[in-house]
């Protein structure tokens, strides 16, 4: 067994990779890597809708690919109140990922979308992908629920960043929180809560003074 892993670490190291593919996998990075294929032909333009039956159906056969964003600032979380399903509580803002988009550029959308802010994507830190499945959804049946994949983002706000309003409808409200206050706030025997702790024990801190 040494042997095979030593001839398999001798092939990793002599590997000629392109450099852009070097530099993503030895940069310490944990980005989500994005590799489309020309001649893809997109069945739908931006702004296409499915039906709700479409939809419905989707959900009941498919596991949707999400893309959240968590604000943070000096050691404190924006959580929103969301008044919808899959999630009527607090949560971090986010939604579904378009067909041929790289997630990046889906936080950068949905950024835009929900708080009103338009960012450098250099600035998006990836910080983990969690699966999260949902007893409710808005859709019927709703007692079907829903399964998503939650590439989740962090962006450090600077001081002059910090007045968010989400413009979403489906929260009715939003706040900054310190972390002792999420801790306190959530269930830990709370699948859901669970999750959410989760993302905010994998977030990584810095100070912004501008």
């Amino acid at each position: 067994m040494d042997r095979i892993l030593e001839k398999i670490l001798q092939c990793h190291d002599s590997l000629r990779l392109p450099e852009d593919l070097r530099f993503a996998s030895t940069n310490g990075s944990r980005e989500v890597l994005h590799f489309e294929e020309e001649g893809r032909k997109s069945p739908t333009c931006n702004g296409d809708r499915m039906s709700e039956e479409d939809y419905s159906a989707a959900l009941d056969n498919l596991v949707i690919t999400c893309v959240d964003v968590v604000l943070t600032l000096e050691g404190k979380v924006l959580l929103g109140k969301r008044n919808v399903y899959p999630r009527k509580t607090w949560w971090v803002i986010g939604g579904r990922m378009l067909p041929g988009e790289e997630p990046i550029y889906a936080a950068k959308r949905k950024l835009i979308d929900e708080a009103g802010i338009d960012i450098d994507v250099f600035r998006l830190k990836h910080i983990g992908c969690y699966s999260t499945c949902f007893a409710f959804r808005q859709q019927e049946p709703q007692r079907n629920g829903s399964h998503t994949l939650n590439l989740t983002y962090q962006l450090e706000l600077k001081k002059h960043e910090s007045q968010i309003e989400l413009k979403n409808s489906e929260y009715e409200t939003s706040r900054w929180f310190e972390i002792r206050e999420i801790v306190d706030l959530l269930d830990p025997n709370n699948q859901l809560d669970k999750a959410l702790l989760q993302v905010v024990k994998d977030l990584q801190f810095s100070h912004s003074t501008t």
